[in-house]
């Protein structure tokens, strides 16, 4: 077998013969290859220069957009204060010397847009965009993320890129930023590349010229090079879609002299040296093969190792040529590559504010305490109180001031945890080998260690948190659904205003049947899946009832009947109780019509929400629906809670003194689970109390219940009001009512809540009396 240094001076011999008897022509081809080459080569790099040029622009915008429309300042204010949410906008635009900054609605419309103006080509202002307060003419496509990079506003172009703003799930618009394309970005192709660059915009076959690096450039000039006719001229065209259809060009370009210049000028020294070079390498070839190819593997292994994430293990190669060289630039790429992984890796899980580990960092290690460990663990989910308030009263700094200072206190828990601040005023911390048993006591030292507030600008600030509960395994072996089931317990604790609560499923709001329910709802109100029930009230000075209360019952199609209680909270919080009171409301208008045919005349009473209380176009809703089927409003009560005069108790009252005037009856249902007081009830303009069935329903075997209702019938009577006690479940119980005075009873010992039509007898009767 030959060796392969037999075969290098074979074939170097053979080449030698070949080339002195074409020579010539191989000086002269190899010229016009190299010119070809040469000039694919620059084109080829021009070409990878402004791609990735472009690709890194994008990948900033995207990057810097989706960390700005996280920022839980700029959510607090977007939709609420314009000037706020400009100010925001401008300053993170300033971090990236953005020229662009937008902020689109969910309806469509661009509410913020800021745009760098320059005066004589030197002096930066910010004015607002031609298009703000204008209809984003892409909805379609931002909503399905396939927005266009670029976009064009009067005959500028942006490089732009807009991110959601979420709120929960929910998006409550687009924030973005974009760079503009003209001059200098030309110029600093030119500086990339050596080639001139035009960057041009064709709107409907309208031409115009974004930018050029060379200063006597016009768009004339600049179309005709799109497809050059002269071979002297060599360009690259690049097109790109903006949004609107608008085109993009940009074009790269050189005489073929310039780019060629050397090879034309030294050929025959290329030739020399290349024949020189031959013969010198049938000699040197055997020396230096095993010095070249040896840092060579060296420098592709590494490479290799690189591509593959691993930057600890420099390259070694003793050569101080540009072999050398290359491995110690090699080195020195590889450890910034190494430096700025780690950068952004720690920027990805950390929170700026606190240094603390964020929400990505808490996924990982949830998932691997999940995965590799088997042993119980707690996750506490905190809330500090009232951060809003320090924020609005003092300034963010305070806010911020009191987050970092809720993470130091934390930390410095004596046992094992982990701790994440997970955004504004929220943190997680996590605590190994914790069980429902110990759980209470872990509490009670977080409690101890953020007892005591914390100093600002010589003010004493108050530090409170909320905590919800979710342990492991007991409610969740999966990750994600152990986080929702502490945020679970969390919302608990605000609607119970409680401080701490370890998750209970029979209080989790989030079940997917409630889901399914709050889509189900809005078209149950509209297709009639609603039915009234109507519950009667016993008058004792009448013998007979007097009264009944409507209440509204849900058949559904697929999950049959379901009872207030599974749906009146959904209502409340999903905005649908207005609709829903009105159906109500017409439908026992409806049926006391049918009633008065049937001639029986009898009070109605409907419960309202405080939601109700706050539409300004209930009372006339109310009283136009009365009026125009002739009823007289003393023919119904309207039942008000006591809970529903908390939020803003001024105008609840001012409404209810309304109706009032209006000849209705009012009544405070479920008297004594509220919060109003004896001072506040004096205020309240009503006819009646309700008392709550959880003290009449043992009344006649619980002395203490019998005290608190004798005592509040005489309260009531002593008022001027009349008294309702609701479930009445036994013979006893009612007579005992009889005795003290009680004016109307309700419960199921008297009748259950039935259809109207089940009902006519009961009502009809004159008078009614009740045996065991």
């Amino acid at each position: 077998m030959k060796s392969i240094k037999t075969k290098i001076l074979l074939l170097f011999v053979s080449l030698l013969l070949l080339l002195q008897a074409i020579s010539f022509w191989s000086t002269y081809d190899s010229l016009r290859t190299k010119e070809r080459i040469a000039i694919d080569s620059q084109l080829s790099k021009a070409k990878a220069l402004f791609d990735s040029e472009f690709n890194r622009r994008e990948f900033y915008l995207t990057s810097f957009a989706e960390t700005v429309t996280n920022d839980y300042g700029l959510k607090s204010v977007f939709g609420e204060d314009q000037r706020s949410v400009a100010i925001a906008l401008l300053n993170h635009g300033k971090r990236i010397n953005a020229d662009l900054a937008m902020v689109v609605t969910p309806s469509g419309m661009i509410e913020l847009q800021l745009v760098n103006s320059y005066q004589n080509n030197q002096n930066k202002k910010v004015v607002r965009g031609a298009q703000q307060g204008q209809a984003f003419g892409f909805m379609p496509a931002l909503k399905q993320s396939q927005l266009p990079p670029y976009y064009v506003i009067g005959e500028q172009l942006y490089q732009l890129h807009l991110s959601p703003l979420k709120s929960g799930p929910a998006i409550i618009g687009w924030a973005g930023f974009g760079y503009e394309i003209s001059t200098p970005l030309a110029e600093s192709f030119l500086t990339l590349t050596g080639l001139q660059a035009d960057l041009i915009l064709e709107q409907q076959n309208h031409w115009s010229l974004l930018g050029s690096s060379n200063p006597l450039a016009h768009i004339a000039s600049a179309k005709a090079l799109i497809n050059p006719t002269s071979s002297d001229v060599i360009s690259l065209k690049q097109q790109y879609s903006a949004a609107g259809g608008a085109n993009f060009y940009v074009l790269l370009h050189s005489s073929r002299d310039n780019l060629v210049a050397v090879i034309q000028q030294s050929w025959l020294q290329i030739l020399l040296i290349t024949i020189l070079t031959l013969i010198i390498s049938m000699v040197a070839a055997y020396l230096i093969a095993d010095d070249i190819t040896r840092p060579i593997k060296l420098l592709v292994k590494q490479a290799k190792r690189l591509a593959a994430g691993e930057y600890q293990k420099p390259v070694s190669v003793n050569d101080k040529t540009e072999l050398g060289q290359l491995a110690s630039e090699f080195n020195s790429m590889q450890e910034k590559v190494l430096n700025r992984e780690q950068a952004i890796k720690h920027r990805l899980q950390h929170d700026p504010l606190t240094e603390l580990p964020n929400r990505h960092w808490l996924a990982s290690k949830l998932q691997d305490l999940t995965e590799q460990n088997s042993a119980p663990f707690a996750l506490f989910h905190l809330n500090i109180c009232r951060l809003k308030e320090v924020n609005d009263t003092l300034g963010h700094t305070a806010g911020d001031q009191l987050i970092k200072e809720a993470g130091k206190r934390l930390t410095a828990l004596q046992s094992e945890h982990f701790l994440c601040h997970i955004g504004a005023d929220e943190f997680v911390l996590v605590l190994p080998n914790i069980t429902r048993d110990t759980a209470r006591d872990e509490l009670n030292n977080i409690a101890m260690q953020m007892h005591e507030g914390c100093n600002y600008q010589d003010m004493h600030l108050q530090l409170q948190i909320r905590v919800g509960v979710a342990l492991y395994p007991e409610h969740s072996q999966d990750p994600q659904i152990l986080v929702q089931k502490a945020d679970a317990a969390l919302n608990h604790c605000r609607e119970s205003r409680s401080h701490c609560y370890i998750y209970d499923p029979s209080t989790d709001t989030n079940t997917v049947e409630r889901l399914s329910l709050i889509n189900d709802l809005k078209k149950a109100i509209q297709s009639n899946q609603l039915i009234l029930h109507y519950q009667p009230k016993f008058s004792f000075a009448a013998n007979k009832i007097t009264h009944v209360e409507a209440l509204v019952r849900w058949q559904h199609p697929e999950l049959g009947m379901i009872p207030p209680d599974s749906f009146i909270e959904i209502a409340e919080h999903t905005g649908q109780i207005n609709p829903l009171t009105r159906w109500v409301f017409l439908e026992a208008l409806s049926q006391s019509l049918a009633w008065k045919v049937q001639g029986i005349d009898i009070n109605i009473a409907i419960n309202i929400s405080g939601e109700n209380l706050k539409d300004e176009s209930f009372y006339s809703f109310i009283c136009q629906n009365i009026e125009s089927k002739q009823l007289r409003a003393e023919s119904f009560t309207l039942e008000v809670t006591e809970s529903a005069l908390v939020d803003d108790p001024e105008t609840a009252i001012a409404l209810l003194a309304r109706f009032k005037e209006r000849g209705f009856k009012l009544s405070i249902d479920d008297y004594g689970t509220g919060y109003s007081s004896l001072a506040q009830l004096k205020r309240l303009p009503v006819h009646e109390l309700k008392i709550d069935k959880s003290f009449v329903q043992k009344l006649a075997i619980d002395a203490d219940d019998a005290i608190i209702v004798k005592s509040t019938i005489e309260l009531a009577h002593n008022m001027g009001l009349s008294v309702v006690a609701e479930g009445i479940e036994d013979l006893a119980s009612l007579r005992w009512l009889e005795k003290a005075n009680c004016n109307l009873a309700q419960g199921y010992f008297i009748s259950r809540p039935k259809p109207a039509n089940e009902l006519y007898q009961l009502l009809a009767q004159e008078s009614i009396e009740f045996a065991n």
